[in-house]
């Protein structure tokens, strides 16, 4: 019989198989993990479409951070550096950003479906005449009084 040579020292494994059962480790865990995880935000998303939510209203930190953009609209209004128009839809843009993301490309319409948002369809409606009007004039100081009661100050 004849005899075997044994390699001596043993020889090492290349780095390659630990790299291989690596990735194939974590490829499983992601076909594992990835789609249970996207289906549960299609489900919220569609969820979120189906009750009517526009978007979960800002936190504290966000509100007085909307609270500022008024004041600095108002200030800027005052000083004459914007038009009573650009304002307007300065202040609109900000309160509807504190409603969600959504909220912002809403027409009045779309907005009055919404029962939660009262105070934002209050101070948008009074805000379409100055700016979508002819004239673009109006009482800035009341619209920043009706954003601040939108964002809820």
């Amino acid at each position: 019989m004849p005899e075997l040579e044994v390699p001596w020292p043993p020889e090492a494994f290349s780095v390659w198989w630990l790299i291989g059962g690596l990735i194939c480790i974590l490829t499983a865990v992601a076909l594992m993990t990835v789609p249970p995880l996207v289906r549960w935000i299609r489900a919220r998303r569609q969820a979120a479409k189906q009750t009517g939510q526009v978007g979960p209203l800002a936190s504290r930190a966000a509100s007085w951070s909307i609270l500022r953009e008024i004041a600095k609209i108002e200030r800027a209004w005052k000083s004459g550096e914007i038009s009573d128009r650009a304002a307007a839809q300065r202040l609109s843009l900000a309160v509807r950003a504190f409603a969600g993301r959504e909220a912002t490309t809403m027409t009045l319409t779309d907005l009055k479906v919404h029962e939660e948002l009262v105070a934002l369809v209050d101070m948008v409606s009074a805000a379409y005449p100055v700016e979508f009007g002819v004239e673009g004039e109006g009482d800035i100081e009341d619209l920043a009084q009706r954003a601040r009661a939108a964002v809820g100050r």
